[in-house]
């Protein structure tokens, strides 16, 4: 297996045991994912950085910067594709009672009159609706934001996104700073 790849496995390992001993031991209840998405987001940053920084380590020849981007993406793709399917087995199977839990928040503010009335003057297409429409409308579009098939498509995309962009950056600072007399070197006779 390349290093790179092994590197976005481990990656996610760690994120998923430290995502499920977290709910196991009663960190993550129904609070805020925010901790996790954090800790995913440095976690493949890691993977990025440390499989390209190990492989331009290792090659004796200069390489151009699409390689070195399609270095950083082939230690985020595994990393990407494991943490997403683990949110939906996580959100289907571990811990169905997080969905429920965001169901009931929702009604919970949609049955506040003040909260309907905002939300009617906050959107204008909205005044003309009955609260029980209102109601039924929030409920249906919160089913839909925390199902679990659309959290991993969600996943999938902002980790594709994320990926693609510090692959590049990474990519860059290591061309033009870490590995810059290294490249020059490998010009000279």
């Amino acid at each position: 297996m390349k290093i790179p790849v092994l590197i976005g496995v481990s990656t996610a390992i760690i994120w998923i045991l430290i995502r499920y001993f977290a709910y196991a031991f009663g960190f993550f209840t129904f609070g805020n994912p925010k901790t996790f998405v954090f800790l995913n987001m440095f976690l493949l940053t890691s993977a990025v950085s440390i499989g390209l920084y190990i492989v331009k380590r290792k090659q004796k020849t200069e390489n151009n910067l699409l390689l070195d981007i399609k270095t950083g993406m082939t230690a985020a793709m595994p990393h990407t594709v494991l943490v997403s399917c683990f949110l939906f087995i996580f959100y289907s199977y571990i811990h169905p009672e997080y969905n429920q839990h965001q169901l009931e928040q929702t009604k919970n503010s949609l049955m506040d009159k003040k909260f309907l009335k905002e939300l009617r003057t906050s959107n204008p297409s909205l005044e003309n609706k009955t609260d029980g429409e209102l109601i039924a409308e929030g409920i249906n579009q919160t089913k839909q934001w925390t199902s679990p098939k659309f959290t991993m498509v969600i996943s999938l995309l902002a980790l594709l996104m994320y990926s693609t962009f510090n692959s590049l950056i990474i990519a860059l600072i290591y061309r033009g700073i870490v590995f810059r007399s290294t490249s020059n070197y490998l010009k000279q006779p």
